[in-house]
C-alpha cells in the first residue's frame, strides 16, 4: 500500500469536517436572518391609558414587597423566564437554537411613564457566549419568550413597556408615582375600578 493511499481516509474526514462547517454556518446565517427579520421593525406606540373613576388610594412599597407581588402575578402566567425586582431588575430567559438552549441575562432600569407606567431599560445583558447588539437580543426575546400580555418588547429602543395601568387586572387601576429601587422607595395610586352599569 503506498503513502497516498494511507492518507485518503484523512483526505475524506478533512473535506467531510469541511463540509459539516460550511453546512453548519450557512443554517446559522440562514436561521440568524429569519429571526431578526421576522421582528418588526415597527415604531411603538404605547397603548392609550383610559381615565379612571373609584375609590383611590396611594401605597408606599419596598422592593422587596414589590418583588412578593410580581412573582405572585407571575405564577398565573405560562413562560420560560424569570423577573426579579433587585437592586435592578433582573430578567432570565433563553432561547432554542440548533437544538441548545442558549441563556439569556438582563439587568435593566425602571423609569416611569408620563402616564404610570413603567419602562424598563436595558442596563446589561450577557447571551451565552454570544456578542450580539442589544437590539437583536430584545429580538430574540420578542420572537422566542412568551412573555405575559402586559409586558411589551420595544427591540429598537432596548426596553420593555409595563402596562401595568390598564394591563394587569380588570378591578384596578395601578398609576406608578415613582420606582427609585436605590432608596428602595415605590408609590403607587390604587384605583379601585367601579363596574359599569
Amino acid at each position: 500500500m503506498t503513502t497516498n493511499q494511507r492518507s485518503n481516509p484523512w483526505k475524506i474526514a478533512f473535506i467531510s469536517l469541511i463540509i459539516i462547517l460550511v453546512s453548519a454556518l450557512t443554517l446559522g446565517i440562514i436561521w440568524i436572518n429569519q429571526t431578526f427579520n421576522s421582528a418588526t421593525n415597527e415604531s411603538f406606540i404605547p397603548p392609550v391609558v383610559k381615565s379612571s373613576s373609584g375609590p383611590q388610594f396611594t401605597i408606599s412599597t419596598t422592593k422587596e414587597d414589590a418583588n412578593y407581588w410580581l412573582q405572585q402575578e407571575l405564577m398565573e402566567e405560562e413562560g420560560d423566564y424569570e423577573i426579579v425586582i433587585e437592586d435592578k431588575i433582573r430578567m432570565e430567559t433563553n432561547f432554542k437554537a440548533f437544538g441548545v438552549y442558549v441563556p439569556i441575562q438582563m439587568e435593566l432600569a425602571p423609569r416611569v411613564t408620563e402616564e404610570g407606567n413603567l419602562e424598563l431599560i436595558e442596563d446589561s445583558f450577557q447571551v451565552g457566549g454570544f456578542h450580539l447588539p442589544s437590539e437583536q437580543v430584545f429580538q430574540l426575546i420578542d420572537s422566542n419568550v412568551d412573555l405575559p400580555s402586559w409586558i411589551q418588547v420595544v427591540p429598537g429602543e432596548q426596553r420593555f413597556h409595563v402596562n401595568l395601568r390598564n394591563g394587569v387586572s380588570e378591578e384596578v387601576d395601578i398609576k406608578v408615582i415613582s420606582f427609585d429601587l436605590d432608596s428602595d422607595d415605590i408609590k403607587l395610586e390604587i384605583t379601585l375600578l367601579e363596574e359599569e352599569g
